[in-house]
Order: C-alpha cells, then sequence, then structure tokens
C-alpha cells in the first residue's frame, strides 16, 4: 500500500462520526462501514474509495426520499433510516474482496468493472426498495400478482426505474473518473459503463426472484438476499468481461 492510500485511512474516523452524526449507521454499523472502507482503500485506493462514498452518498439520497410517509408504514430501514452491522457487511464484504484482487495479477480494468457491477448491485435494490416503496401499486416479480407494498420479490413501476437509473448514473460517474486516469477509447468506456449499469440492474432483479422463492419462504434472510444478487451480478460480469 502506498503512502497516498495510508494517509487517506485518516479520513476514516471522521467518516464514522459522520455516519453516526447524520443517523446512516448504527454504532455496529458505523464500525462495520469503517472496518470495510478501510480494507477498500488498501486493496483499491483513492478511486475505490471516492465511489465508495458517491455509493453512500446514493443510498443516503435514496433513504431520506420520502422517508416520513415510509416511517408512517413501517417501511423504513432502522428507526431513522440507519443501517447495522450486518446490513452493512452484505453490501460491503464483496466490493471490499474485489478491491484487494489488487493485490493479484489480475487486469485492473476487470476488478474495477466487477468492483462497480457489486456495488452498483446494491445501489439498485436500496433505490428500488427506498424510493420503489414509495408506489403503492406493487406486484410480485415472478406472478405479477398484486401485492402489499414493501413484501419481498414485489416490484413497482417506480422502483423499476430508480433501479435502472441509479446504478447506470454511478456507473457513469465511476467511468468518467476512471476515463480521464487512463487511456482507454471512449468507446471501450461507455461500453463498460453500459454493461455494469444493466448487471447491476439484473443483480437487483435477481434480488427479488430470491426474495419472492426462498426469503420469503424462509430459507435467506434479506442480507444473504443481498450479498448472493451482488455475487450473482459479479459471476456474470466476470463472463461477460472474458468473453
Amino acid at each position: 500500500m502506498d503512502e497516498y492510500n495510508l494517509v487517506l485511512l485518516v479520513v476514516i474516523p471522521f467518516l464514522f462520526v459522520l455516519g453516526l452524526r447524520i443517523k446512516a449507521f448504527s454504532r455496529e454499523g458505523a464500525i462495520a462501514a469503517g472496518v470495510i472502507g478501510s480494507l477498500i482503500i488498501i486493496g483499491g485506493g483513492w478511486l475505490y474509495f471516492v465511489m465508495l462514498f458517491l455509493f453512500l452518498g446514493l443510498s443516503y439520497i435514496s433513504t431520506l426520499a420520502g422517508f416520513e410517509k415510509k416511517r408512517s408504514w413501517s417501511l423504513q430501514e432502522g428507526i431513522k433510516g440507519e443501517r447495522g452491522a450486518r446490513n452493512v457487511v452484505a453490501a460491503g464484504a464483496l466490493p471490499a474482496a474485489i478491491s484487494l484482487l489488487s493485490f493479484w495479477s489480475i487486469s485492473p480494468k476487470l476488478v474495477f468493472f466487477l468492483y462497480l457491477v457489486a456495488l452498483g448491485t446494491i445501489l439498485s435494490d436500496t433505490a428500488a426498495s427506498e424510493i420503489g416503496s414509495l408506489d403503492e401499486n406493487t406486484y410480485m416479480i415472478l406472478t405479477l400478482k398484486p401485492a402489499e407494498t414493501g413484501i419481498n420479490g414485489g416490484i413497482s413501476i417506480l422502483g423499476t426505474v430508480v433501479s435502472f437509473v441509479f446504478p447506470v448514473f454511478f456507473s457513469i460517474l465511476g467511468y468518467i473518473i476512471y476515463g480521464v486516469l487512463t487511456s482507454i477509447p471512449l468507446i471501450y468506456l461507455l461500453d463498460l459503463t453500459f454493461l455494469s449499469g444493466i448487471l447491476a440492474f439484473t443483480g437487483c432483479l435477481f434480488d427479488s426472484v430470491l426474495g419472492e422463492t426462498l426469503e420469503n419462504r424462509g430459507y435467506l434472510t434479506k442480507y444473504s438476499v443481498n450479498f448472493l444478487s451482488a455475487l450473482f451480478a459479479t459471476v456474470v460480469g466476470v463472463m461477460v468481461f472474458l468473453r
């Protein structure tokens, strides 16, 4: 790890305090976020950390959207929208592991691509859950039967739209920065941007399928569903990238 990444680790305690003050995390969640953030800095450096920060910002915006309405329906995360340790680990363990691939002889383009796919999947699901729950017209993803708002496996028009827009926007931001730092041709950057956004959206749809088929039956928790959906999108991402 170079000295610039080492200096960046100093930021973690300040973000820990910020996360607590704005009620983005519980105390345990903030500790887990600090550990995952540190691993990402060690593995990927400042660019990966910037993307993590953007991911957290977009996720927080999703959480705040219509919060009082969600709270009146008991659909909010935690008490005031804060994320606990299990939520943070389920969302951040895979991206952190991907960032550590930088220590091996693996294409940096592939590692960054998979990192955006993994984070984008969680972001897509967060947007679908937090903003999509404001749409009262909910349907089960496999049967399309009308369902209760907030149910596992439920989708809505609003939720589907934001679950596509958020990861695509996230990918655009990531590859704008990445494009400035590298000499990759623009057409290749556009392909990677589109693919990472689409794969993240696909991972979110897979999350809903797991929710309807396995989580509702008690075989999986929402945390394992989150992790498996990101893993699914990442594995597909490897196959697509290496095709």
